[in-house]
């Protein structure tokens, strides 16, 4: 199905389960009946992410439409193979740059290079015999877009990145394409995949803020919570009186992160038909994102980032159940955010809680006894599923409903900041495995995260009953 057909699918299916919901008379649900219900929802968070795939998709061929000079990969390998000699002027295209990731790739395992490879790698500033490269990020990232699963990188998300990567790229190629140090004009494909990695995974750094420093040292940053002083009212020819405004800061710092290594056979490297940058940036993206996931939602502080839940401030609401919540409860979640946070504000919880909030529904009239549902669905492009006109993220890395489980995040989680060091450390073990015929290879990143709270608590969690 295109795109259009999915959306039409979803809103059939959201029919189907609002129907369910009218033909309901008694207090409880049927089991036939809530079995059916969870079906079709289960359709629809398939119909989401095929929709958000497919967004995503559409997203990427543009962004590659827009690439000159882009071959394939059996044209680099005849290009490579045919005995004509690379021309060594001309502009670094991204395929030229695959091709050298590549190259630095299979020189780990051994493998005999021609003089074209090893022209086109020194030509886009890579050194084959260097075992440790940098890879950078574009300046910052931060996504708007989560979906229904919480996976979703919609196409704003994918073109702020590659005009990020682009900026970045052009000012490294300068300097690198002239020196034989390199390691820092890492290609496209690996660096797309590394960041879309870390970015779908488990939904913080969807929502969070993201900074992006060149120095490893503390980084501290002020805030100052002055909502509780006034000015005066003062007769004429009268002194002003002074009242400070008092500072404190937050301190973030960079824990070291191991994505653990992986291993790659010669033949697998060698084979052009594979896509090795999208393959290893994808790998170690998805290692590091689910620590790093897992770590800014639940991290205790002080050796560990302080996770958001651990950040979060009590909203004194206790959910109506062990594993169900009422309309009442949202409420009151939701206004006890000051408004001035709630303009961004959105929900946070595990698919779980997800599954409770689908089951509310909210009457309409007086003598309504259907209701209708608290969740509504997107169904036109880039509109988000939405909780009592809120949009969500799903996370993982938070615990399902359970008695006294913090269940429910809501506020403004762009005052998460997670602070990333800029390079990420690529590292290529050449010897370990050698009798093998296999390269491992190794990442690094240096990461924290924190909540930005300077007394006015941008979010807060409710705890299940």
């Amino acid at each position: 199905m295109n795109l259009q057909e999915l959306r039409e699918d979803k809103g059939r299916l959201a029919n189907e389960a609002q129907a369910i919901l009218d033909a309901q008379t008694g207090a409880e649900m049927r089991k036939e009946d809530e079995a059916k219900f969870d079906k079709i929802h289960d359709d629809i968070e398939k119909r989401s992410k095929d929709i958000a795939r497919l967004e995503k998709q559409d997203a990427l061929a543009a962004s590659l439409a827009e690439k000159p000079e882009r071959r394939s990969d059996s044209e680099i390998r005849e290009t490579n193979h045919s005995g004509s000699k690379r021309t060594s002027s001309g502009k670094i295209t991204e395929a030229d740059r695959n091709e050298a990731f590549r190259t630095w790739c299979i020189a780990g395992g051994g493998a005999d290079l021609t003089k074209e490879q090893i022209d086109n790698a020194r030509r886009c500033g890579w050194d084959v015999n260097a075992k440790r490269l940098n890879m950078h990020f574009g300046p910052r990232m931060m996504a708007t877009t989560p979906s229904i699963d919480g996976l979703r990188v919609g196409p704003d998300d994918l073109r702020k990145w590659q005009g990020n990567m682009d900026e970045t790229r052009a000012a490294l190629t300068g300097i690198q394409s002239t020196t034989t140090t390199g390691g820092y004009t890492t290609p496209d494909a690996a660096m797309r995949s590394l960041e879309v990695a870390l970015l779908a995974y488990g939904g913080m750094r969807t929502v969070s803020t993201v900074l992006r420093t060149s120095q490893s040292g503390p980084l501290p940053i002020p805030y100052t919570n002055d909502t509780s002083n006034k000015g005066e009212r003062i007769a004429e020819n009268t002194t002003n009186n002074e009242l400070e405004m008092t500072f404190g800061q937050l301190v973030l710092n960079g824990f070291k992160y191991s994505s653990k290594y992986i291993l790659a056979s010669i033949e697998f490297l060698q084979d052009t038909s594979i896509n090795v940058s999208e393959f290893i940036g994808s790998a170690l993206g998805d290692r590091i994102g689910r620590i790093q996931n897992d770590e800014f939602t639940t991290g205790g502080g002080t050796t560990l980032p302080n996770g958001i839940i651990t950040a979060a401030t009590s909203s004194a609401v206790t959910l109506s159940g062990v594993a169900s919540v009422s309309y009442d409860n949202i409420v009151d979640l939701i206004h006890s955010i000051d408004p001035a946070y709630r303009n961004n504000g959105r929900f946070m919880f595990h698919d779980g809680g997800l599954k409770m909030l689908k089951k509310v529904k909210v009457l309409q009239y007086s003598g309504d006894t259907t209701g209708y549902p608290l969740w509504t669905p997107g169904l036109a492009m880039g509109q988000p599923d939405l909780i009592a006109g809120y949009p969500y993220t799903i996370n993982q890395s938070m615990t399902t409903p359970a008695t006294g489980v913090k269940s429910l995040l809501f506020g403004d989680f762009s005052k998460y900041i997670i602070r990333d060091i800029m390079d990420i450390e690529l590292r290529r073990l050449d010897e370990r495995f050698a009798e093998l015929g296999q390269v491992a290879f190794l990442a690094f990143a240096r990461s924290d995260g924190n909540l930005l709270d300077g007394g006015t608590h941008p979010v807060k969690y409710a705890t299940q009953a």
